[in-house]
């Protein structure tokens, strides 16, 4: 049995749009509809630039994956940025392996992923 993806948010900034997210539990095709209502009802229109901190998530699919790519889709459109934090070895080799890593960037932690788009923004 799976543990449900849990959504919680750690911080929201107003002065530079940034929101950052932590996901706990495993992120599959059963728990990926429930996080994205989650995130779609967890980001406002001020939020432009998105940190998701990984450090909880123990295990995500290709369902998962995809999921991060519609929501880095919404916040590009948005004009921002998206950051990845605390992937696990194994998650973060599935991004280099497929070229993903181009497409978000990726910390350690959520709080150097959060500097760095906040000193971007």
């Amino acid at each position: 049995m799976t543990t449900p993806v849990h959504l919680t948010q750690i911080s929201a900034d107003p002065t530079t749009g940034t929101c950052v997210l932590a996901l706990v539990g495993e992120l599959d095709y059963i728990s990926a509809a429930q996080l994205r209502a989650d995130m779609e009802s967890t980001l406002r229109p001020e939020h432009r630039h998105l940190v998701l901190d990984l450090s909880g998530l123990e295990f995500c699919d290709s369902t998962g994956i995809r999921l991060f790519l519609v929501f880095r889709k919404l916040i590009l459109e948005r004009g921002g940025s998206i950051a990845l934090a605390g992937l696990t070895s194994r998650l973060e080799r599935v991004f280099h392996m497929t070229g993903l890593s181009q497409a978000f960037s990726l910390y350690p932690d959520a709080e150097q992923a959060r500097a760095a788009i906040t000193a971007d923004a």
